[in-house]
């Protein structure tokens, strides 16, 4: 079988290093021809895993982001080696009330991919793996066609 192209990138757990891995992961995208909707969303949901990172790991080590692509799937793996937490959500979090501050990061990335796995150990870190299947044009043409 053979490998999945990937992209590797390890930032720290800064903001303003969070724009690097969102536009290696453009550019990584476009040159496995991902749609847009699919490249966005994988971006969106990216970003709010980072963000997660970089605000609630607590570390000063670097942040591990992977992504892979392939035919059918988008899968991206987010890894800081911060403080983590003991107890990971689990099934689909409800999104909070709409003018509460936080809260927000799980439940959109799980509205925006397909799979969205949260494990972290206290002490340990946190790794949040994300997978989205490729949709072309003509399936998302069809998702909005019947959802209007």
């Amino acid at each position: 079988m053979p490998e999945r192209p990937s992209l590797h990138v390890r930032i720290p757990p800064d903001a303003r290093h969070a724009r690097t891995v969102r536009d290696a992961l453009a550019t990584f995208s476009s040159l496995h021809g991902v749609t847009k909707a699919d490249m966005e969303a994988t971006i969106f949901a990216v970003g709010e895993a980072l963000a997660n990172a970089i605000e609630h790991g607590g570390s000063s080590t670097d942040i591990d982001v992977t992504i892979e692509i392939d035919a059918h799937l988008i899968s991206a793996r987010i890894e800081d080696h911060g403080r983590g937490f003991p107890d990971a959500p689990v099934g689909r979090a409800p999104l909070p009330e709409a003018l509460t501050e936080h809260g927000r990061g799980i439940p959109i990335m799980q509205r925006c991919m397909d799979s969205c796995d949260v494990e972290s150990m206290p002490g340990r870190g946190t790794t949040v793996t994300l997978s989205r299947f490729r949709r072309s044009g003509i399936e998302l043409h069809q998702e909005y066609r019947i959802g209007s």
